[in-house]
């Protein structure tokens, strides 16, 4: 079983424009299991733990958001290290103290089923029916304009490692529920809801379409 846990969180804007329940719904409806959620304001520390500044991620990122740019024939201005601090430091300053809705959701595929209900990162190019494709008029383009962040309503886990690294992040283990829903079964199962033999016995129609009876008339 590919049974997993991802760490969801709604971010200060998706807050603001109401869209907690919507969300919430969205991962309900797809069969993953909310097992810790918490309201919080995060300070300065806990934001830069959050967006490292390791040099993988800033390679990555950097890498990411300068080919961007490339892809629309944009010169950015920047080398791809400096996009790629640019952008942490406008997430820094888009979570700090601002309030978000951390989420622990578990499942099947847990971490690619969150990235794929939250979308594309760039909401522009996100598919209709995700998150961020149905919530977000944002993109790249209109985030520079501003110099903040792109405000994309969640953030989703990309990796099963970044979904266990930020969990333990945001959420003590006593605050980690372990429990069982009841449609589980229905799930991630297969023995579930035969009719009783005796019951389909009972109600057998035979082949003609008419009941068993009917041929000894």
């Amino acid at each position: 079983m590919h049974q997993e846990r991802t760490f969801i969180a709604i971010k200060p804007e998706g807050i603001q424009r109401r869209f907690i329940g919507e969300i919430i719904t969205k991962f309900e409806k797809k069969g993953l299991k909310l097992v810790a959620a918490k309201f919080t304001a995060p300070s300065l520390e806990l934001t830069e733990k959050h967006y490292t500044d390791d040099e993988a991620w800033i390679e990555s990122s950097g890498n990411r958001s300068y080919q961007n740019y490339v892809d629309k024939g944009i010169d950015p201005g920047k080398t791809p290290r400096e996009l790629a601090l640019m952008t942490r430091q406008r997430c820094l300053d888009h979570f700090t103290g601002r309030t978000i809705f951390a989420m622990t959701w578990e499942g099947p595929h847990a971490v690619q089923t969150g990235r794929k209900i939250a979308g594309h990162t760039n909401p522009l190019v996100a598919d209709n029916g995700s998150i961020r494709g149905d919530m977000s008029p944002e993109s790249y383009e209109v985030s520079d304009n501003f110099d903040r962040t792109i405000l994309n309503i969640v953030h989703a886990s990309g990796s099963v490692e970044e979904a266990e690294k930020e969990i333990n992040l945001w959420f003590d283990k006593d605050e980690i529920l372990d429990y069982k829903m009841i449609d589980e079964e229905i799930m991630i199962g297969k023995d579930w809801g035969k009719v009783d033999p005796s019951r389909q016995q009972a109600t057998s129609i035979g082949r003609s379409g008419h009941d068993e009876s009917d041929k000894q008339k």
